[in-house]
């Protein structure tokens, strides 16, 4: 019971560590995005990594914001072999204004791991900028098949909702993307939490049927 409790507690414990240190993720690959159709990326102050992969043509970003703002960019890629470093990333205003360009042909990308997600990345290069209220659009080009971890914003929140997102795709990031096995893709803060949760639910099933038992026998 003490050994329930204890692991119920680091559950709960648990989602304070996550809010100060990762970002919400964002697995976009295989999704369609184009110039005309670009992918939404709301509250770009809030720290998220967009996990893609560059297809056959460039990703195309749209960041708006009604207000002044503090944009942070920075370009990752999984340290994997044969992985291309040849990244770039454009940030353009609606009247085609350069305000940022990242280009990762020039940068001497540093490994690291990240603990959460347990998994090997490069970091590549990085901006921040403040910028007027507008609409902003974020170009992601590179070699044909090239992954990208593309990290917007640095202030650290996950709500609830985040925490239940990151459930499902933090493995299904290490799996995909990583080339991480099942068992692999389990090995970190999100898998523990899943099995965490697994072994409560069972614990709690386990009490509801002994204590049916127990009124039964007391009824016959």
């Amino acid at each position: 019971m003490k050994k329930n409790i204890i692991l119920i507690f680091f559950i709960l414990l648990l989602p304070l560590a996550i809010d100060a240190s990762a970002h919400q993720p964002r697995f976009i690959v295989g999704e369609q995005n184009s110039v005309s159709n670009p992918i939404l990326v709301e509250q770009p102050e809030v720290s998220k990594a967009y996990y893609g992969k560059i297809e056959k043509s460039d990703q195309y970003y749209r960041v708006p914001s009604s207000k002044e703002f503090n944009l942070y960019l920075s370009l990752q890629i999984p340290d994997l072999p044969n992985q291309s470093k040849n990244v770039a990333l454009e940030l353009v205003d609606n009247s085609g204004t350069q305000f940022v360009r990242l280009d990762g042909s020039h940068h001497i990308w540093s490994k690291f791991h990240e603990s959460f997600g347990n998994a090997d990345y490069l970091a590549g290069p990085s901006s921040q900028i403040f910028l007027p209220p507008g609409v902003y659009q974020i170009k992601i080009s590179g070699e044909e098949n090239t992954k990208y971890v593309l990290v917007v914003g640095q202030k650290e929140e996950f709500p609830p909702s985040e925490i239940l997102n990151a459930l499902y795709l933090v493995p299904k990031i290490n799996i995909e993307f990583f080339g991480m096995n099942v068992f692999q893709s389990m090995l970190n803060v999100f898998g523990f939490m899943i099995i965490g949760i697994i072994a409560i639910i069972g614990f709690v099933c386990l009490i509801v049927i002994r204590r049916v038992r127990r009124k039964a026998k007391s009824e016959s």
